[in-house]
């Protein structure tokens, strides 16, 4: 396969929300793939890329009338697609867990189809209960994963499970590099602040309460999610979310947010049904939060010692900002990533509790230290063998982070 790749057009996560911070749930959602730890993966890819051109389907597609109901990309037929084989040399994918039997990219598939340009896809994740599910994978996501295999050397797979999901649909040329995400610092080196343990330790906690179902044991991770919510109302740590609407809603004063039934349904959900709906409205709006820039979030992360959650991108974030972090893994997603890198973490259904000082004196920081360089430098070669231009240096001397 012989191109240039200097001007590269965009398709996947997002890596910003251009929305003022009021702005409705459903708008961030939208604008983030329904998922704000979609913005690290963009964002990550943005940084690590170095090209004359960059642009993204979304903004090609900003101009044109589009009903937020609709699935985003849903109107990919109306790009004018020989302005596109003229103006870019090839098309770079931002994945996330594609390979899920609920997801189906027919259109992206029909897309691709009608622009003859290589295709380079980063981070492709298989969404699953455990890894004994062999996911029914819908014909428009295989037909789209086919034309990139053909389109590129290799493709990037999430961890093992989602590589051998792929080898089953007869797709071969797969590299496991982790989640883009992973590199965002662009340094090749992976170091943490090692601090003491004490009583007073400093938490930010993350959670995944209203996906329960994604879980392998629903009721196990029902148990820690509850604990999760209660040791944040407790103690004052800042509870961070990625996509409840419900709860983002309450935070701006959204028109029905406050309705009796919902937030008694959201109390049982967060297994704070033994408080009153004042009390946890007032916990909602002083514990938690909500981030639509990688840059703030981390800041935010930055100041705690400890994180911990369900939330894959939402500990790995606290990794990137040198602050331990601990993961309950609960289904095979996570749990493939948190074990490709070393991230520390627990299954669900072997938790018994949450002792923050336990959990943080068990944090392995030597095996996930160990662990980011070899896959760094794999990385960087899934980059160089699919000809993609990037700032991720080998060496941490030469290494650079601003991009």
């Amino acid at each position: 396969m012989k191109y240039t790749a200097d001007r590269i057009l965009y398709l996947g996560a997002p890596s910003v929300v251009r929305l003022p911070k009021d702005a409705p749930a459903a708008d961030v959602m939208f604008e983030t793939g329904q998922n704000t730890g979609n913005l690290l993966i963009g964002d990550a890819i943005r940084r690590h890329l170095t090209t004359s051109t960059l642009r993204s389907v979304d903004d090609l597609l900003r101009g044109s009338e589009r009903a937020r109901t609709l699935p985003r990309f849903a109107n990919l037929e109306r790009l004018d697609k020989a302005q596109i084989e003229t103006e870019f040399d090839v098309i770079v994918i931002g994945a996330a867990n594609f390979l899920n039997s609920r997801f189906d990219f027919t259109a992206w598939a029909t897309f691709l189809e009608s622009v003859r340009l290589p295709c380079v896809i980063i981070g492709v994740g298989a969404q699953a209960p455990d890894y004994s599910y062999h996911i029914t994978v819908p014909d428009g996501t295989r037909r789209m994963l086919q034309i990139i295999s053909e389109r590129s050397v290799s493709l990037g797979a999430r961890g093992h499970y989602s590589a051998d999901t792929l080898r089953r649909m007869g797709i071969t040329n797969v590299r496991v590099i982790g989640c883009p995400s992973m590199y965002w610092s662009c340094e090749p080196v992976l170091r943490l602040k090692r601090r003491p343990a004490h009583d007073s330790i400093v938490v930010t906690v993350n959670g995944s309460a209203n996906v329960v179902e994604h879980a392998v044991d629903a009721d196990a991770a029902r148990s820690v999610e509850a604990s999760i919510a209660r040791l944040s109302f407790d103690h004052g740590y800042p509870y961070i979310l990625q996509n409840e609407t419900e709860l983002m809603d309450i935070l701006v004063d959204a028109p029905g947010a406050f309705e009796p039934s919902l937030i008694d349904a959201l109390q049982h959900r967060y297994g704070l049904h033994d408080v009153s709906p004042a009390d946890f409205v007032q916990f909602v709006r002083r514990n938690m939060k909500v981030f639509t820039d990688v840059s703030d979030w981390l800041c935010a992360v930055q100041a705690s010692e400890f994180v911990l959650g369900t939330r894959f991108h939402g500990c790995l974030i606290g990794l990137l900002a040198g602050v331990p972090s601990l993961m309950f893994a609960h289904d095979a997603r996570t749990r493939e990533m948190c074990e490709l890198l070393s991230v520390p973490h627990v299954d669900v259904r072997d938790a018994r509790g949450i002792d923050v000082r336990s959990l943080y004196e068990s944090v392995d920081i030597d095996a996930l230290e160990a662990a980011y360089s070899p896959l760094y430098r794999n990385y960087v070669e899934f980059l160089d063998e699919n000809r993609l231009e990037h700032r991720l240096a080998y060496e941490h001397q030469s290494a650079r982070g601003d991009g």
